[in-house]
């Protein structure tokens, strides 16, 4: 009997685990997603950091909900004729016993001129 309910419980642990490394895979997806929207944009609207900042967040607030968006920030730079959008924090993880996630993402688009005259 104890032995059933030792292994049930490494089980759910196991399990936790397993859900909270496809959730941290997802969350990175959807932060590489939000810098290569927002750089993006920003290069589109000339090299715009307002445009690529606002895109940025409204991608991440769409794919990351609640705790697990909260713990991360995007800037956006022009560095030459490059815009370029970083995201960098940390992930929340389910069990206190598994340690947070540190992410890191970069998108990069260059800044798109009008036609020559």
């Amino acid at each position: 009997m104890l032995t059933g309910v030792a292994a049930i419980g490494f089980l759910l642990l196991l399990f936790a685990g397993a859900l909270n490394l496809a959730l941290d895979e997802y969350a990175k997806g959807a932060l590489h997603a939000a810098v290569d929207e927002g750089a993006q944009a920003g290069a589109a609207a000339g090299g715009s950091l307002a445009a690529c900042q606002a895109e940025a967040a409204q991608v991440q607030a769409g794919l990351l909900h609640g705790a697990f968006g909260s713990g991360v920030t995007i800037t956006c730079t022009v560095q030459g004729n490059l815009v370029v959008a970083s995201a960098s924090g940390s992930l929340p993880s389910l069990l206190p016993v598994v340690p947070r996630v540190e992410v890191a993402a970069t998108g990069v688009s260059v800044i798109e001129q009008g036609p020559l005259q």
